[in-house]
């Protein structure tokens, strides 16, 4: 959840490392490789935890690559006996390269033989190899054991994220709003459910730019295994649904495994939507919830 908010990087003060890997498949010839890696470490009595966070994205059709990172600081703020408020600021980089080679330009081309020369003379081509910027961006979440709401921002400095030195392009402020809410399923620990069962709703909103995306989930958390769907919808020009999701999960011990595969829902011309195959492993180091591990509950402040 860090990646759509860092306050989560303060989420019950854990000491947490993760690596999540995905790849998105537009047809069989055009893929983007997502890796991701993630660490989070609280200061025990400080009342803060700081987190770091590093993205890479390769598309391999025209080797162009994104690579980010950041540094994120969270404060600690308990309201009442149960209910937890995390700003935080995040601290970003990034760096955008293009592979210039699996470009081809105007005066390449030959437009009467249709040849293509492995050469160009066009003075873009040498502009356009990378770009470098900051990013600075700060959120918030608000919970307790039952409930989660949460706000983050992006860009905030409005980075020129342009190839072409001699143009701005600024990137726009990203808004992002998040909430979730948990059921006990099994409150009275009976019945044919496993003992620690629950059923967690999330949703997402995001605005960026012109661009709005809807996100949404629902995963049934049964003792050590979950199951799960999610829903995506985005709207540029028209609001659509773009993909639904299938996902699973296991935790053993201090490690979470998950499985997602998004399945495309395609409207011509109206929405680009590919399919999604992502996995993910996180390791909890968080010496003090021993005990707490075996409740598999996502929404908990048992280690403030």
């Amino acid at each position: 959840m860090q990646k759509t908010n860092p306050s989560f990087f303060g989420f019950n003060s854990l000491n947490k490392v993760g690596v999540l890997y995905n790849t998105i498949s537009v047809n069989t010839s055009d893929k983007q490789d997502n890796k991701y890696a993630f660490g989070a470490l609280s200061f025990e009595g400080q009342n803060f935890s700081l987190g770091l966070d590093l993205n890479s994205f390769k598309f391999q059709s025209t080797g162009f690559n994104v690579n980010n990172g950041g540094l994120t600081f969270v404060y600690i703020v308990q309201l009442t006996k149960d209910i937890y408020f995390l700003p935080a600021i995040k601290l970003g980089y990034a760096s955008s390269s293009v592979a210039v080679d699996n470009l081809i330009f105007e005066d390449q081309i030959n437009a009467v033989t249709g040849f293509i020369n492995t050469e160009t003379i066009d003075p873009l081509a040498p502009q356009i190899s990378s770009v470098n910027y900051l990013d600075l961006g700060t959120s918030f979440i608000i919970h307790n054991e039952v409930f989660i709401a949460g706000l983050s921002l992006r860009n905030l400095n409005q980075p020129n994220a342009s190839f072409n030195k001699e143009s701005a392009e600024k990137l726009p402020i990203s808004i992002a709003v998040q909430g979730g809410y948990e059921f006990d399923l099994n409150a009275y620990r009976q019945g044919l459910l496993p003992e620690f069962s629950f059923l967690y709703l999330y949703g997402a909103v995001t605005k960026f730019g012109n661009s709005l995306l809807v996100s949404l989930s629902q995963e049934a958390q049964l003792g050590s295994f979950s199951l799960g769907i999610s829903q995506q919808a985005s709207k540029l020009n028209t609001f659509s649904l773009t993909s639904i999701g299938l996902s699973v999960g296991a935790s053993v011990e201090n490690f979470d495994f998950g499985l997602q595969y998004n399945i495309p829902i395609k409207q011509i011309n109206q929405v680009f939507a590919p399919s999604v195959f992502e996995l993910y492993v996180a390791f909890d180091f968080s010496i003090y919830r021993r005990n707490n591990r075996g409740r598999y509950k996502r929404l908990v402040t048992d280690n403030y």
